[in-house]
């Protein structure tokens, strides 16, 4: 194989490796900007999984919630979580934009995908004083 042919086939390397990150990246900004929040008037809170030996771990970010609303329930094999805001919020006070200053809103609400070998019969939920929700879902046994 000649230098000119090894030179093309790093290149053309090189070149599907920075396409496929390119792709990646926007994907991931796309899905943040799509998905956090909905014209319906609901946020997608932040939340953070972490796997355990015997269970997982959801920590959950709920800024300027009525935790006393907080709804957390299991629908097939997606954990719900809804919460009231304290107060209505428009999205230029969370973007920082006049752009859709007419979309307000008055929730959290989100699904997360349970991994296959969560156990949710035996989940519990605890709500922090800094309106970090942490959920505790065991996983099966055997």
């Amino acid at each position: 194989m000649s230098i000119y042919e090894e030179l093309r086939r790093e290149w053309e390397r090189l070149r599907r490796k920075i396409m496929e990150e390119i792709d990646r990246m926007l994907y991931e900004m796309e899905e943040a900007v799509h998905y956090g929040w909905s014209p319906d008037g609901s946020l997608r809170p932040l939340y953070t999984m972490y796997e355990y030996p015997d269970r997982y771990t959801i920590l959950v970010d709920l800024a300027a919630a009525d935790t006393s609303s907080l709804e957390v329930r299991v629908v097939d094999d997606r954990l719900v979580l809804e919460a009231r805001l304290e107060r209505e919020i428009r999205f230029s006070d969370v973007y920082g934009t006049s752009l859709g200053r007419e979309v307000k809103f008055r929730l959290y609400r989100h699904e997360i995908a349970l991994p296959p070998d969560a156990d949710p019969s035996g989940m519990h939920v605890k709500v922090r004083p800094n309106k970090i929700v942490e959920i505790i879902i065991p996983k099966k046994q055997g």
